[in-house]
């Protein structure tokens, strides 16, 4: 099916506005880009641990559900190394530095020792030495506020729920410049990974995109040789780049992680698409008259497979949105906004500007003798791979196979967000250096609730929650409990004088009472509620950790819910939260998400190669090539050690949308040449010759372009784009060797051959042309049976002139029937009448009676007299034998090759009556079917006859009129010679009663 010459009035528009409105179509798509040009400065950049969390799942239910209660659990510590924390100098400068910090806005609190020391010293009569050992029995403070060696301490900032993280980290940053010269000073906490992660997305949109397109350009140009080919693919990814991100912006759709690959996938996939149309583009515009011709012939060749192969990478990568989690869905909504901009300025733009480019200057000369390249010897290569070593090439790509299945066994799902950054980068020097000395930045809530108003009032349940947190300090990755117990005891120690037998809990409920009210004195009832609900009900412990990985902090909540016996009394439960535990559950539904958006793009995909090509073995099989590289992937990350994470999890999506346009390309060409000689093995060499090269440079230019993700800062993104290396690789080799193995055992019918078979506006269909062929022909056949008699001088007696002529009379008015149909649009009416079969062979034999007698053929006719009736139309039950009776004769009247024995001349028809059925058969003695040639005899446009001489549509209408009538037809060999169709009908009876088999 043709893309510019299709009758569809919306492509004649465009065609139209293309070739002959070039100025319209710049002019418009100039207005659409200004406009979304000018949306892009407002692109917001937002990478947050939070993107990675599935919002409707009970873990972030519940994490929210803290939140309510406890508030807001962003913090931002600020570790201060120096000789000794305690030494005056110092303690002085701390206490400016907390005071500054208490000032920024979005700040709700500073913890610090020297805020402490002055709201326990308000006389100011301590020396900081004095103060230290003051509070040296204090738990609470160690490796919290303080090192066990007094050289590092913590100035710990909780934020408020409105506050801007940038901007306060900013301010933060501000007081670490004053200072830097006097201490080693850095800030670490959640909202630091969130803004280095945005930080780092930053650097690597602004750096990544314009090094893919530097890179791409020199590709193309030692590609074709030529640097003018670089203005239209060019040219197109950037005006695609603009729509995206305009589109981005307008919808308010931020940059992150994920979305910023986008920007490179549209590049490299967007260059490999113009690819395709710039090679078929080369080879047309050799024999082009003009620029306008060229690009005609290229989009009638190349267009419906760029549609199909943008259609499928919409598949894959749009089945990424059934994901849950927000980051997948925003890369998935925002590259198919990318993928539909490409195709739009691919059939807009792109035809446009090579209608008004120069042709290429060796149109106009003869090509010189070209030295065999080193692709010509990789093709080359495959074809003889493909035709002499099937048998090796499955054995090896089945071994591999079977080793990379063995390797997904081993994958680990794993989200880890210290390691999306590289080791070497700042963020994790210093999220793995506070926890050498102090305690990690990573927090985990552990919430009692004992459902009961007042509940932790009561002494023992208090100590409970201590005794709780000690077995909880011991758990690995733990570095720091926290909890009321902790504050209760530091309030008591400080209002018995800080005498050190008075660090410990109350004795009794009514000292309890008196220890919360002094808690809201001392320290404010914003610190009392950070540990404490409202109604006394519920209390949170706090687990400060160096652990970021996703398994370890599911082990953590296992382990947590493992030892909780010891708090969990009657109507007790408890909740384990926090942003990492959250991010963790998330993380471990990936496995669920990719599955389920495998399964919708394999799926989608499988049915529409089924369609295309109606064949549901043709689905299946042009699924393995596809299939082949996502095995692959997952094989190697299996062996490799590499985790399934957010960034990983989109790879096999992604392949399977862009392996696919390969695939397309290959079948769509594949058979067309296959039915110029139905000839497999030349069809095999000729379509990877044609198609082997743009495969390859497409698959090179995409590699390329994902090559250059692995310069990113993130750690996920690099290995994202060393896997999508690996996987256009085999991709590769699923395409130019799989693929070709398999098709050698597979016919194809495409389903834009079968459009010819539909009636269009303005023309006629070849099916309804072969309909009225049948009246014509036997007019014909009429007109030269008495051609034949004048030019012998044979007399014609009178009875034999009216039946000629009352025959020809009989089908001119069949012909004006189909006319009138056609011209009304209308389908042939299909109404069904009880029907006796013999009359109608009887007709059929008139009708072909002179035809007969000319050719010398003999009809042997046994009909018995007994059958009952059948229920069909009888034009096309007429119709349907008449088609097989000129096959017999097309058939017999092949030359015959042995002189010494020639063949018999003898069509024969029976019918005969088999219970509740009738059967008819027509044999004849002629070349009869090549045993290769069986099983596709009913298939649309397959002929046996020279190339010109038959349609091949016979035997698919004559099989589509014997299923309208619940019939089955079928196909025995006759002899050495000659072939039998056996028709089998239901009889009326038996129909109506629901017999049909």
């Amino acid at each position: 099916m043709s893309f510019f010459s299709s009758h569809m009035p919306i492509l004649k528009f465009l065609r139209m506005l293309v070739l002959h409105r070039q100025g319209i179509v710049f002019a418009c798509l100039g207005l659409v880009t200004f406009f979304l040009a000018w949306q892009i400065p407002s692109l917001s950049f937002r990478t947050s641990i939070s993107d990675l969390i599935i919002e409707d799942q009970p873990e972030a239910l519940e994490y929210r559900d803290y939140k309510t209660v406890f508030g807001s659990d962003d913090i931002i510590r600020l570790v201060v190394k120096t000789g000794n924390v305690f030494d005056p100098a110092t303690f002085t400068t701390l206490d400016e530095i907390s005071r500054a910090l208490a000032d920024i806005d979005g700040v709700k609190r500073v913890i610090s020792l020297p805020l402490i020391k002055n709201d326990v010293d308000r006389s100011d009569k301590w020396s900081p030495a004095e103060f230290a050992a003051i509070i040296e029995p204090v738990d609470l403070f160690t490796r919290n506020l303080i090192s066990g060696n007094h050289k590092t301490t913590a100035l710990t900032l909780l934020l408020t729920t409105q506050a801007e993280h940038t901007a306060v980290i900013a301010a933060v940053q501000a007081v670490i410049q004053k200072h830097k010269d006097t201490f080693d000073m850095y800030q670490i906490g959640m909202p630091l990974v969130s803004e280095a992660m945005a930080e780092y997305t930053r650097d690597d949109f602004f750096h990544l995109p314009p090094y893919t397109i530097v890179l791409i350009s020199i590709l193309l140009i030692v590609f074709f040789k030529n640097p003018r080919s670089l203005a239209a693919p060019i040219g197109t990814v950037i005006l695609t780049l603009v729509w995206t991100l305009g589109g981005m912006a307008w919808f308010r759709i931020p940059l992150s992680m994920l979305t910023m690959t986008v920007p490179v996938f549209l590049i490299a996939v967007g260059t490999a698409y113009c690819l395709y149309v710039i090679s078929e583009y080369q080879s047309n515009a050799a024999n082009a008259g003009t620029r306008g011709e060229a690009v005609c012939r290229t989009y009638d060749k190349i267009g419906f497979p760029v549609i199909l192969a943008g259609m499928t990478t919409l598949v894959g990568i749009g089945s990424l949105m059934v994901n849950r989690i927000t980051a997948i869905r925003e890369f998935s909504v925002v590259t198919c906004m990318g993928i539909v901009s490409l195709m739009v300025i691919v059939f807009t733009f792109f035809p446009s500007l090579l209608s008004v480019l120069p042709l290429p200057e060796r149109v106009s000369k003869k090509p010189p003798v070209k030295k065999e390249t080193w692709v010509d010897k990789l093709i080359n290569l495959l074809i003889h791979l493909n035709l002499h070593h099937q048998k090796k090439v499955f054995i090896v790509l089945g071994g591999v196979t079977l080793f990379c299945l063995a390797g997904i066994f081993f994958i680990q799902v794993e989200t880890n967000p210290m390691e999306f950054f590289k080791p070497d980068t700042r963020i994790s020097k210093d999220f793995h250096d506070i926890y050498q000395d102090l305690s990690g930045s990573f927090p985990v809530h552990v919430v009692v609730d004992g459902h009961t108003e007042d509940f932790f009032e009561d002494v023992d349940h208090v100590r409970n929650v201590e005794t709780f947190q000690s077995t909880l300090a011991r758990l690995p990755g733990v570095d720091k409990t926290i909890s009321l117990a902790d504050y209760l005891k530091l309030v008591n120690f400080a209002q018995n004088r800080y005498e050190t037998e008075y660090y410990r809990l109350p004795e009794d409920i009514i000292e309890l009472k008196m220890l919360i009210n002094q808690f809201k004195i001392m320290l404010g009832s914003d610190m009392l509620f950070r540990f404490l609900s409202r109604d006394y009900a519920k209390t949170n412990i706090v687990l400060l950790t160096h652990i970021s990985s996703s398994r370890d902090f599911l082990a953590l909540k296992k382990r947590i819910l493992d030892n909780a016996g010891e708090i969990l009394t009657d109507g007790v439960s408890m909740t384990v939260t926090g942003v990492g535990t959250t991010v963790s559950a998330s993380s471990h539904l990936l496995t669920a998400g990719q599955i389920k958006s495998l399964s919708i793009s394999l799926v989608l995909i499988f049915m529409m190669m089924m369609v295309l090509f109606l064949s549901g073995k043709v689905g299946l099989i042009a699924l393995v090539p596809n299939c082949f590289p996502i095995i692959v992937n997952f094989g190697l990350m299996g062996w490799l050690g590499i985790e399934l994470s957010v960034a990983t999890s989109l790879i096999a999506c992604i392949a399977i949308g862009l392996a696919v346009d390969d695939t397309i390309h290959y079948l769509v060409k594949y058979n067309a040449e296959f039915k110029k000689g139905l000839d497999k093995d030349k069809a095999l060499r000729e379509t990877l010759l044609s198609v082997g090269r743009p495969i390859i440079f497409t698959t090179i230019i995409i590699g390329t372009g994902f090559s250059i993700l692995m310069f990113s800062h993130f750690q996920p993104t690099s290995v994202f784009g060393l896997l999508m290396v690996i996987t256009m690789c085999s991709a590769l080799v699923g395409d130019l060797i799989l693929l070709p193995c398999l098709m050698r055992h597979v016919e194809l019918v495409t389903a834009w051959d079968l459009l010819k078979l539909m009636p269009t506006i303005g023309g006629m269909s070849q099916g309804a042309a072969h309909e009225l062929n049948q009246p014509l022909n036997a007019i014909k056949m009429g007109s030269e049976f008495l051609k034949a008699v004048v030019a012998k001088g044979a007399g014609i007696d009178d009875r034999q002139l009216f039946q000629v002529s009352r025959e020809i009379s009989s089908q001119v008015d069949r012909a004006a029937r189909i006319v009138s149909r056609l011209s009304d649009l209308e389908p042939q009416d299909m109404g069904k009448e009880d029907l006796a079969v013999n009359p109608l062979i009887h007709r059929v034999l008139s009708i072909l009676e002179n035809q007969l007698k000319l050719d010398c053929i003999t009809i042997d006719l046994a009909l018995a007299d007994d059958l009952p009736v059948i229920h069909a139309n009888v034009n096309r039950f007429t119709q349907m034998i008449y088609n097989l009776v000129v096959n017999a004769i097309e058939a017999i009247n092949v030359e015959d090759t042995d002189i010494s024995s020639p063949r018999d001349r003898r069509i024969s028809i029976s019918s005969h009556r088999e219970n509740y059925r009738v059967i008819v058969i027509v044999s004849d003695t002629g070349v009869g079917i090549p045993k290769q040639h069986k099983d596709r005899i009913f298939e649309p446009f397959f002929t046996t006859k020279t190339s010109g001489k038959g349609k091949g549509l016979g035997l698919t209408i004559s099989r589509q009129i014997v299923k309208d009538c619940h019939g089955q037809i079928s196909i025995k060999k006759e002899g050495t010679n000659g072939c039998a169709i056996i028709l089998s009908f239901p009889a009326a009876l038996a129909a109506d009663a629901g017999m049909l088999n």
